[in-house]
């Protein structure tokens, strides 16, 4: 995965916006985020999938904080939750949509959640989530155990 681009673009929106110059700042917040979008990875592994994730999710921000400091509020939130929308799609989804552990807004049941959360990039985040048992709500699971 080449990021030379992206960064390039990254660093002239910072320079414009440094300069005082809105207009050249969002066109190449804009291009980083095409840019990121486009990039792929043949045979991905963890560390890579998690470095394009990043870079995903930073264009978004970068473009949200833009939007925040011209202050139109609409733009920035449309911008957090392309984010949020990127970090959504690494999640396992479920189709036991019934099931009492069901989380509607994410997609997923609460297992699957606790299941990614394990891994998160964040060793604190992943050190609290550690001791919890992801199966033991999960229907699907559930149905699977011996007695």
């Amino acid at each position: 995965m080449d990021t030379r681009s992206w960064e390039q673009h990254t660093l002239l929106a910072d320079q414009a916006h440094t300069n005082n110059n809105p207009v050249m700042s969002i066109v190449h917040y804009q291009l980083a985020l095409s840019i990121a979008d486009e990039m792929t990875l043949d045979m991905p592994n963890e560390k890579q999938l998690n470095e394009l994730l990043t870079i995903k999710v930073i264009s978004c921000h970068n473009l949200a904080n833009f939007w925040r400091q011209h202050g139109d509020s609409d733009y920035e939130l449309k911008y957090l939750q392309l984010a949020s929308e990127q970090v959504l799609s690494l999640i396992p989804q479920c189709k036991q949509t019934h099931c009492h552990s069901y989380i509607e807004s994410l997609g997923c049941c609460k297992s699957a959640l606790i299941a990614f959360l394990k891994r998160h990039p964040n060793p604190q985040i992943a050190k609290q989530i550690k001791a919890i048992p992801h199966y033991s709500n999960c229907e699907r699971i559930a149905t699977f155990k011996l007695n």
